[in-house]
């Protein structure tokens, strides 16, 4: 049983991720047509502060969704965050994929990217986060496997 449980959140945080894409095509392609390229958050001025402030709120909203499916899934306290810790490094990952399907980017690993913009923008190598939550996704995809030869059917 939890095994698929397993699978169907690792097809949301893939489904997720490729919405989150799909914004990030959209604002790209409205503010930064020649190409995306930035450095700094000095770089994030060309869009218009009323759309950075929905772009704050859809992805406080992102975590939350992420959060709430997998609080829903999991029954005890452990699972449900590394059923969290999962989600969101495939979501992140997938993020990169789909960017990379759709637009060619990142054209490296050391391209330099905007990982979130709460509480303030985070910006640095694509690299980073891939490695990050390759990891992280590996560990609590095994934490949550463990789990299941403990028996709890949650």
């Amino acid at each position: 049983m939890k095994i698929k449980k397993i699978i169907v959140l690792a097809a949301y945080a893939f489904a997720m991720a490729l919405a989150e894409a799909a914004v990030v095509v959209y604002l790209r392609e409205l503010y930064y047509p020649q190409g995306f390229f930035i450095q700094t958050a000095a770089d994030l001025q060309v869009i218009p502060w009323k759309i950075l402030r929905v772009e704050i709120w859809r992805e406080a909203a992102t975590i939350i969704m992420l959060a709430a499916v997998c609080f829903l899934a999991f029954g005890r306290m452990k699972e449900k965050l590394w059923a969290f810790v999962f989600a969101f490094s495939l979501w992140d990952i997938g993020y990169y994929l789909f960017l990379y399907i759709f637009l060619r980017w990142p054209p490296s690993l050391g391209a330099t990217d905007v990982y979130f913009l709460i509480p303030w923008p985070w910006i640095g190598p694509v690299w980073f986060p891939l490695l990050l939550f390759g990891i992280l996704g590996i560990i609590s995809f095994r934490q949550l496997l463990k789990s299941l030869s403990y028996g709890s059917q949650s």
